[in-house]
C-alpha cells in the first residue's frame, strides 16, 4: 500500500505543478498544451486511485461501486473539467 500511496502523492504533485503552470502561462497556445497535460495527468490519477482502491466490499446502506474514495474520485475528476472548461476558454485582454 505504501508503494502506492507514493505513485498517488507522485501524480498530485504532477498536477498541481502543470496546473500553476497553466495559471502562469501567458501564450494561448502553451496553456493548451499544458491544459491538455493536465487532463492526462488528471486521469492518469484517476487510474491509479481506483487501483489503489481494489476491489470494494458492500457495506450497509450503500450502492454498490459508490464508495466514498469513488465519490471522491468522481468530484475530482468534475473539479478537474470544470478547471479546464474555463482556462480553455479564450481570456479577455488583460488576464491572459
Amino acid at each position: 500500500m505504501g508503494d502506492q500511496m507514493l505513485r498517488l502523492g507522485a501524480r498530485i504533485a504532477e498536477i498541481e505543478a502543470l496546473y500553476g503552470c497553466a495559471l502562469d502561462e501567458r501564450d494561448g497556445r502553451a496553456a493548451r498544451r499544458l491544459l491538455a497535460e493536465l487532463a492526462r495527468a488528471g486521469a492518469l490519477l484517476a487510474e491509479e486511485a481506483d487501483r489503489a482502491a481494489g476491489p470494494v466490499r458492500r457495506t450497509a446502506g450503500t450502492r454498490p461501486g459508490r464508495t466514498r474514495l469513488r465519490r471522491r474520485i468522481a468530484g475530482t475528476q468534475r473539479t478537474a473539467d470544470r478547471i479546464i472548461a474555463v482556462f480553455s476558454q479564450s481570456r479577455p485582454k488583460g488576464l491572459a
